[in-house]
Order: C-alpha cells, then sequence, then structure tokens
C-alpha cells in the first residue's frame, strides 16, 4: 500500500451527485443522564398523574359532604344557638351543589382519562385545581371577616400542587392562588362587590371580647385546617417514602441482573476467543501446506472456516469494546497527550494486508496534532472508521484521511471512502447497534453491524462531533471534531477495553 498525500477533491460538476448530510445529534453526544432520566421519566409518570386526578375527585366529595353539612345545619338554628351561631344555608348549599356537580363531571373524564381517552390528564389536572381556586375564593371571601384562618384553606391546594406537579407547575398554582385572593380583596376595597358572611351579622362578637360560647367557632375550624394539612402532608411524605422503597428494591434488582449479565457475557465472550483462535490458527497450518497440499475442495472450506473465524473474532472484539464502553462500575483509564498522526499511522499499518489484497490504497495527509485522551478509545475510533471505509469500497478504490488542527482547542479528522454510499433515508440509523443497510450486506456480509455503535459511544464520552456526508455511488465522508484538551468523563468511570 502506497502513503502518499491526498489528491484534492474535485469540486462537483454540474449533474454530479450531491451527498446527504446527517450530523450525530449534540444531546446524544453530551446530554446528561439526570436529563435523560428526567424524559424518560415522562413516560410512567402519566399513570400516576391519572392515580391523582381520581384521588382528587375523591377528596372533593368529602369538601361537597362538609359544606353541604354546613348548609344543612342552617336549617336548625336552635341547635345552633348554643354556641352563638345563625348560619345562612344558601351559601354553603350552593358551594356544595357547584361544586358537586363539577367532581361529578371531573369524575367521568377522569375515568376516560385513565382508559387514554380525552382529556389529557395534566389538563384535567389543572381544570380541577383552577376551578376549586375559584370557589374556594368565593367561600373565603364569605367568611373572611368572621374567620381570620379561612385564607389558610389555599393551603390545600398548594400542597396537592405539590404533590403531582413539578416546583414550577405547583408555583405557578400558587401564583394563581394568591391572584384569586387578592382580587377579591381589590374587590372589596372598591366596593365593587359587597362583603357578605354566611353568618348573621353580630351573631359572633370576634376580637378580645369575645365570649366563651364563640371560642368553638375560631378554634374548630383552625383544628380543622391544622388537621387536613397534617394528612395532605403525611400522605406526600407516604408516597416518597413508598416510591423511595420501590426504587431501592427495583435498583437491587437491576444492579444484580446487570451484572449477572454481565458477568455471563464477559464469560463465554472469553471463553470463546480461545477456540476461535486455536480453529483460526490450524486452518492457517492447513492453507499454508504443513500439513500437505490440500484438494480444491478442501481449500475453499479452509478458506471458508479461516474467514469466518476471523468475522466472529472481530465481533467478539466489538460487543467487548461496547460493553466496556457503557460501563459505570470500573475505575476511568488514564488520559494521556498523545499524536493523532501516530495513532493514523498505526491503524493504517494494522489495515494495510486487508486493503493491499483487494487494491485498496489508502492516502494520507496528516498534520501532527496532539490531543489529550484516552489512547486506546482514540484507537477503536479509527480502527472502526478506516475499516468502514476500507470494507465498502470497491475493489482498487482509493480512501482519502486527513487529519489538521481546526477550531482553537479542537483537532479534526476526515475520513472519505468512493464507495456504495449510504441511502439518505437511512443515515439517520447507521450508529445504532447492530443495524446495517441491505447495500451494506450485499457488500460485505462479514461485517457485525457494531463498528459505528462504537464510534458513537467513544465520541460521545470525549464529546467529540461526528459528521456523516454520503450518497449511493458517490461514497461517505467521515468528519470528527474531536477536543485536544483533556475531558471529564461523563461519569465516574470508563473502562479501558
Amino acid at each position: 500500500m502506497t502513503m502518499r498525500p491526498t489528491s484534492p477533491v474535485p469540486a462537483p460538476t454540474p449533474g454530479a451527485l450531491v451527498p446527504a448530510v446527517y450530523q450525530l445529534p449534540l444531546d446524544d453526544a453530551s446530554t446528561d443522564p439526570a436529563e435523560t432520566m428526567a424524559a424518560e421519566s415522562r413516560d410512567w409518570s402519566e399513570p400516576l398523574l391519572r392515580e391523582n386526578a381520581i384521588w382528587f375527585c375523591q377528596l372533593r366529595w368529602i369538601v361537597v359532604a362538609a359544606l353541604a353539612t354546613s348548609g344543612v345545619a342552617g336549617f336548625f338554628p336552635d341547635a345552633l344557638a348554643s354556641v352563638g351561631l345563625v348560619v345562612r344555608p344558601a351559601g354553603p348549599l350552593g358551594a356544595a351543589a357547584l361544586l358537586a356537580g363539577l367532581n361529578a363531571i371531573f369524575w367521568r373524564l377522569a375515568r376516560a382519562s385513565a382508559q387514554g381517552a380525552f382529556p389529557p390528564v395534566r389538563l384535567l389536572l389543572w381544570t380541577q385545581i383552577v376551578s376549586d381556586l375559584l370557589i374556594l375564593t368565593a367561600v373565603v371571601h364569605w367568611v373572611d371577616r368572621d374567620l381570620p384562618a379561612a385564607p389558610f384553606m389555599y393551603l390545600f391546594h398548594l400542597i396537592l400542587a405539590c404533590i403531582v406537579f413539578t416546583p414550577g407547575e405547583s408555583l405557578m398554582v400558587a401564583v394563581l392562588a394568591a391572584g384569586f385572593y387578592l382580587t377579591g380583596l381589590a374587590l372589596e376595597s372598591a366596593d365593587l362587590i359587597v362583603p357578605a358572611s354566611v353568618l348573621v351579622p353580630g351573631a359572633v362578637s370576634g376580637g378580645a371580647g369575645a365570649g366563651p360560647g364563640s371560642l368553638p367557632f375560631f378554634v374548630v375550624p383552625m383544628l380543622l385546617i391544622w388537621a387536613v394539612i397534617w394528612y395532605l402532608a403525611s400522605r406526600l411524605a407516604g408516597i416518597v417514602r413508598h416510591r423511595d422503597r420501590e426504587l431501592a428494591v427495583t435498583n437491587r434488582r437491576l444492579l444484580a441482573s446487570s451484572e449477572e449479565r454481565a458477568r455471563h457475557m464477559l464469560q463465554t465472550t472469553h471463553q470463546l476467543k480461545a477456540p476461535f483462535a486455536a480453529i483460526h490458527a490450524q486452518t492457517q497450518l492447513l492453507l499454508g501446506g504443513y500439513c500437505g497440499e490440500l484438494p480444491a475442495a478442501a481449500r475453499t472450506a479452509a478458506e471458508k472456516i479461516s474467514t469466518r473465524c476471523l468475522a466472529l473474532s472481530r465481533q467478539i472484539q466489538e460487543m467487548l469494546q461496547l460493553a466496556n464502553l457503557r460501563s459505570r462500575g470500573q475505575v476511568a483509564p488514564p488520559r494521556r497527550e498523545l499524536n493523532l498522526a501516530s495513532a493514523i499511522e498505526d491503524v493504517i499499518g494494522r489495515l494495510e494486508p486487508t486493503a493491499r489484497q483487494r487494491g485498496i490504497r489508502i492516502e494520507k495527509q496528516v498534520e501532527p496534532v496532539f490531543i489529550t485522551a484516552v489512547a486506546d478509545h482514540v484507537i477503536m475510533l479509527l480502527d472502526n472508521l478506516l475499516e468502514n471505509a476500507v470494507n465498502y469500497s470497491h475493489d482498487g478504490d482509493v480512501v482519502q484521511v486527513t487529519a489538521k488542527p481546526a477550531a482553537p482547542g479542537q483537532a479534526e479528522i476526515v475520513v472519505r471512502d468512493h464507495g456504495i454510499g449510504i441511502p439518505p433515508d437511512k443515515l439517520p440509523r447507521i450508529f445504532e447497534d447492530y443495524y446495517r443497510t441491505d447495500e451494506a450486506v450485499q457488500h460485505n456480509r462479514s461485517s457485525t453491524g457494531l463498528g459505528l455503535a462504537v464510534v458513537r459511544q467513544v465520541a460521545r464520552e470525549m464529546r467529540a462531533a461526528i459528521q456523516v456526508e454520503s450518497a449511493p455511488g458517490w461514497g461517505t465522508r467521515f468528519t470528527v471534531r474531536l477536543p485536544t484538551s483533556p475531558v471529564l468523563p461523563r461519569s465516574s468511570a470508563i473502562p479501558t477495553p
């Protein structure tokens, strides 16, 4: 194989093929695991929201019963007279009727949402909370003058919002409740609404002069508010404790299962490496004539065995590389300064025999570029990109490799082949595990489909940007931009393959 400077790529002529361009998403290369977990959590949070929507309806029936009981008590003035109360039943009964009607609708919608029908559960929860706050605002302004603790009933919905919503959404509920309450006060101050009470004026005297008969009126509601707040807060704490226990148990099971699978895979792959190496060595002895001249049919069979052994050994190696790159349970390998030009020379030297057999020439134009990274990871990235370029080139083609400094703090590597190319609609999938296009399978049946998955994982750990340009009949060009300065690992451990 001849090493010489890369010939300049000619400018496209009219009617020439225009390659499709695909950029490996930056979020795939740099997304924080916490963000990924948060995105995935949205899938399993929907059933929990539906459960809470139904629980809200159950709580609302208790409020309806309390309002209705207060209204009915107004029809028995003699019983209330002993504590100095004369309740007007119209207010609480009206609020109970309105809340009961809305709750019946919410109950049906919550059941429908639980079965996947309209409305979305988050919209249903917001509708419930807004309607509850409006009714609560009316109740508060009815009794605010006689019951100073009434505004604290807004805490019920704030706690409920903290149970089911994100911190930002629960803050919106708090702002909404404050807005409703302040709006009511402003309307009263402007005499746009007449302050009213569910009590007959003067039935209870407030302040320091309140008599013993009025004491239950002030103490009992406050104790009820405390009891409700305790119930909601204890439910929230119970939910958190229950979820923590479930997550802890599930995490232990997942860790044990993952460790068992990893051990089994590593044991199996390491046990397979030795037999394949032995088989390959024996076939080389046969093909080399050390056991006598082979008949043509036997030589053909031995060549197929040797080729298959090499392919399976390569697949085992890539499986181990990918598993180690994704592992988080070992000590991170050291990073050191290395010259990309030397690394590219080493990889080209390993691929030289394969390329020479097919008449493929590798042209290079590399400048000394020093980066600080895990050497094995850089070799894996270069090895897979260059091997793909050779494997998917036509016999007698040219593979071009360049390396040079790019923007400040970056190095650029370009691997260009003139092979079969990739259809535009399949470009976004080439980095998936075991994915191979139909064209790739027909051209090279020995490929594992894991090489570009290894490239993606290495790029993810190194914060490298990868752009792919390709078209059938035009070939493929990979452009990789690597940071030259040290990059902290995404996790505490990325073991060396």
